[in-house]
């Protein structure tokens, strides 16, 4: 019965540690669970088409924010470059986060292989502890008999001095598989030596635990060191990601701050540019009265019915590109419609300008709001007066009275006035009046 109990026990034990062993092979890797590839790579990306079409929408910004305050243009170029970071730094706070929570959860898994594997090297000393007591008491059995044997006392009065029965009965009730005390001094030995040899095995095992407690103490500290590391760094990125917001927040708030002041100055800059055109206006009436007086009656009554065609005006730069037409446009920061009274066309600073037609050169000065100006009077055509302005130039190169020829150099590009970057504002006046310039450019 003994023999079967410990084989029993030491079956158990066997398959408790087979299955601690299973458990360190599937979880070697943990570590390597932080290499996997990111479930936020896709975003990641994603992220940086966004930014990249946020930075197209800034260059945009710059030709509606023409006439705007620079520090509202600064600012609100400043907005959408932060809202271009914030998806990108949102996506890696999260790819951190998931990173972290996937490091606790190994830390909790080595942490329950810790305790199982603790658990059973307190089994086997458990085991090893009895069965040293069970080989203590065999040897005390073994010692009794022996001493019994040696003063000559009879099997069942050495069984009684050994195991206290006073009587051969009492021994068969007590022992019921034994027959005499040399069986059970035999016995003993057996169990003694089986018991020595099971303990041996243990005590190996044991000794393969412990092992792999130190292995799994190791993996775990290294555990605690890499979820810190992670940790920080998803404190970094939730860091930034506030800093980004908090930057935002701010902006907006300057941007409000600033709103009726800038919608002030920006009607203050639109009386100067209308007192620009209404002098365009009057010159143009004394030009037409003169011609009016140098003309015959038939022939000014024919000229007044005629259109300016399309084609009167070549462009004004070698490359034209447009980049904002003539027309009413909603402003993005103050909230208000205006009209955009010409056309811009890229011009990157020091570009040549040229004269879209033959004319004189009414004036080259500085004009508020317009920068540097050219002004061209190209005369009457079909009855009606032409003028051109190109605007905003960094220098020109002619002078009020010259006469210029089509194609003629005016100056150079620039961002004089109220400019957000370097281009041409070109404006086309029929009879004083704005009118879009691409009605009158081209074929």
């Amino acid at each position: 019965m003994i023999r079967s109990r410990i084989a029993l026990v030491a079956a158990a034990g066997t398959f408790a540690l087979a299955l601690l062993l299973g458990f360190t092979l599937s979880g070697a890797s943990a570590m390597g669970g932080f290499q996997t590839a990111s479930s936020y790579d896709d975003d990641i990306d994603d992220a940086k088409a966004q930014q990249e079409a946020l930075e197209k929408k800034i260059e945009a910004l710059e030709a509606e924010l023409e006439d705007t305050d620079a520090a509202i243009v600064e600012a609100a170029k400043k907005l959408l470059e932060t809202e271009a970071k914030l998806p990108a730094a949102q996506a890696e706070l999260d790819e951190a986060n998931d990173k972290v929570d996937e490091a606790l959860v190994q830390q909790k898994l080595v942490a329950d292989k810790l305790a199982a594997a603790e658990a059973q090297d307190q089994a086997i000393s458990d085991q090893i502890t009895a069965d040293e007591a069970r080989i203590d008491e065999l040897q005390d059995i073994v010692a009794a008999l022996a001493r019994a044997q040696y003063q000559g006392v009879g099997d069942d009065e050495a069984l009684g001095l050994v195991f206290g029965s006073t009587t051969s009965q009492e021994f068969i009730d007590a022992f019921a598989a034994e027959h005499n005390a040399s069986r059970v001094q035999s016995n003993a030995l057996a169990d003694m030596e089986e018991i020595a040899a099971v303990n041996r095995n243990r005590g190996a095992r044991q000794e393969a635990v412990r092992d792999y407690i130190v292995e799994l103490k190791a993996e775990a500290d290294a555990l605690v060191v890499e979820t810190q590391r992670l940790q920080a760094i998803a404190e970094e990125k939730k860091a930034a990601l506030d800093a980004i917001i908090a930057e935002q927040t701010a902006i907006k708030k300057e941007l409000e701050a600033q709103k009726a002041q800038a919608i002030a100055k920006q009607k203050e800059l639109a009386a100067q540019q209308d007192a620009t055109r209404d002098k365009i206006k009057e010159l143009v009436k004394k030009k037409l009265a003169e011609e009016e007086a140098k003309r015959k009656a038939a022939e000014a009554a024919a000229n007044n019915t005629g259109t300016i065609a399309k084609g009167v005006l070549a462009y004004p730069t070698a490359v034209p590109y447009i980049t904002s037409s003539y027309g009413m446009r909603y402003h993005p920061v103050l909230h208000y419609w205006r009209l955009h009274a010409g056309t811009d066309f890229r011009a990157y600073c020091g570009t040549p300008i040229y004269a879209a037609r033959e004319g004189r050169v009414q004036w080259s000065t500085w004009m508020s709001g317009f920068g540097n100006q050219v002004m061209v009077d190209h005369g009457i055509v079909n009855g009606k007066s032409l003028m051109t302005s190109y605007n905003h130039l960094t220098r020109s190169v002619v002078s009020s009275g010259q006469y210029v020829t089509q194609g003629q150099l005016l100056g150079y590009s620039g961002n004089t006035g109220t400019s957000t970057a370097c281009h041409l504002h070109f404006e086309v006046y029929v009879n004083g009046d704005t009118v879009n310039p691409m009605t009158l450019i081209g074929g």
